[in-house]
């Protein structure tokens, strides 16, 4: 059991089988609930969230592993509070002249107060700095080690991918209503690619426990 866990293959297969199940049980068995499933307070929503705080229980948890690279940890730990208050929409209750101050047009508009600006201009550095600091610290590492089939690194690739997937997943409705001039989507279109981004993302703290279990295994293995 434990071999099979560290196998790099693990994390995408641990994705894919799983999601492919839960696409199915949905899409089979509740066709017409597709978007209620994805709603606040449903079962998608409760999983998410439990998924993040069981996500950063386990930093915590495995912090003694991180002596030597606490600053790695706390940037884990500050991008994992981030994502979880992502998910809870609190970008929609930071500012009362905007719907959200993380996007350029926020910027952009005159009429949002300057010291808003400053403020959330400040967030949005603190949290791309350290996205950079780990692109600059690891992405040699993980170029590399990928076609050494590091388990790690396929676990990260695995993050990375469905994280990408979900945002794709988020922007495609209303990107494909701009490209053909619509006005209103279907609703089964809405829903379809609503419950592929939120099915997906669901997935994305599980992935990250992983990643902590594996490094925690592998460590101490070492």
């Amino acid at each position: 059991m434990k071999k099979a866990f560290l196998s790099p293959f693990f994390s995408p297969l641990f994705y894919g089988i799983l999601w492919g199940i839960l696409l199915a049980v949905v899409l089979i068995f509740f066709p017409d609930k597709k978007f209620e499933i994805t709603t606040d307070g449903q079962i998608i929503d409760v999983l998410t969230y439990t998924g993040y705080a069981l996500m950063l229980a386990s930093m915590v948890f495995f912090v003694k592993d991180y002596r030597g690279k606490i600053l790695d940890w706390s940037i884990y730990f500050l991008l994992g509070i981030a994502a979880l208050l992502r998910e809870a929409g609190i970008q929609h209750h930071l500012t009362n002249t905007d719907t959200t101050p993380f996007k350029s047009r926020f910027f952009l508009n005159p009429n949002n107060p300057t010291s808003e600006k400053i403020l959330y201009g400040a967030v949005l550095l603190i949290i791309f700095g350290a996205l950079l600091y780990l692109i600059i610290k690891y992405a040699k590492h993980l170029v590399v080690s990928f076609f050494k089939l590091n388990t790690l690194t396929w676990s990260i690739a695995t993050f990375c991918s469905v994280l990408v997937f979900a945002k794709f997943a988020d922007r495609f409705p209303a990107h494909w209503r701009h490209m053909h001039d619509l006005n209103v989507l279907p609703r089964s279109f809405i829903d379809i690619w609503s419950l592929l981004e939120e099915s997906s993302e669901l997935f994305l703290p599980y992935l990250v426990i992983i990643i902590f279990c594996q490094y925690h295994l592998l460590k101490n293995k070492a």
